[in-house]
């Protein structure tokens, strides 16, 4: 099986279309006001659509608005809900679960404690911790320590990644394999608009890298 390769971040139709014509496997649409490849929710179904069906579509919450991740997961079709905001309790972390689709949580990781997964939890994001916001910062961080660390749940690996150096980072992880990678900016002409040629090195280069690992 290969890696899951998700592009995150998309803001327009024809941008669906190039990932899926690339060979990835899933789509980020972001609901966080916070971002600024932020959707409505008629945008996100616009591009829902264009992307079909063979693409996962992934919804990124930073906020627990349960009404608005309702409405997203009713009118969007959303194949999985990626937690992207702060620590919740145990309740809330229910809440996620009872949308009847996976979610995903996402550590914005520090490079020094134990790896941990919340109850429920389908998948687990590890990026680096950056003071410029919450994903799409472009930023690299130490990758190669995760590879002496327990992985409580599949790992996707993002933050900081780019045609150039997703090899490098998953060669970093030690020989271990982890579920996917995740990318946003790195394939982005400006925050939001996709560039055909980088998506398309981007999953070329993972696909190379997968074989050995």
């Amino acid at each position: 099986m290969g890696l899951w390769i998700k592009i995150c971040g998309l803001t327009r139709p024809e941008d669906a279309l190039l990932v899926e014509a690339a060979g990835a496997d899933a789509i980020g649409l972001i609901f966080s006001s916070r971002s600024p490849r932020a959707l409505s929710v008629d945008r996100a179904a616009e591009i829902a659509l264009a992307a079909g069906k063979r693409l996962e579509k992934v919804g990124v919450f930073t906020e627990a608005d349960w009404e608005k991740i309702g409405e997203v997961v009713d009118r969007v079709e959303i194949d999985l809900i990626q937690w992207h905001g702060g620590p919740l309790g145990r309740e809330e972390y229910g809440r996620l679960s009872s949308f009847g689709v996976p979610w995903m949580h996402v550590v914005r990781w520090d490079g020094r404690a134990q790896l941990d997964a919340p109850h429920g939890a389908f998948r687990l994001l590890v990026e680096g911790r950056s003071e410029k916001g919450l994903g799409g910062t472009g930023e690299v961080w130490n990758y190669a320590a995760l590879s002496g660390l327990k992985w409580p749940l599949p790992l996707v690996l993002s933050g900081g990644l780019t045609p150039d150096s997703v090899g490098l980072a998953l060669d970093a992880l030690g020989g271990r394999r982890p579920f996917g990678v995740d990318v946003s900016s790195g394939v982005e002409s400006r925050p939001g608009v996709k560039e055909e040629g980088r998506i398309r090195t981007f999953v070329k280069n993972v696909r190379s890298r997968e074989v050995t690992l």
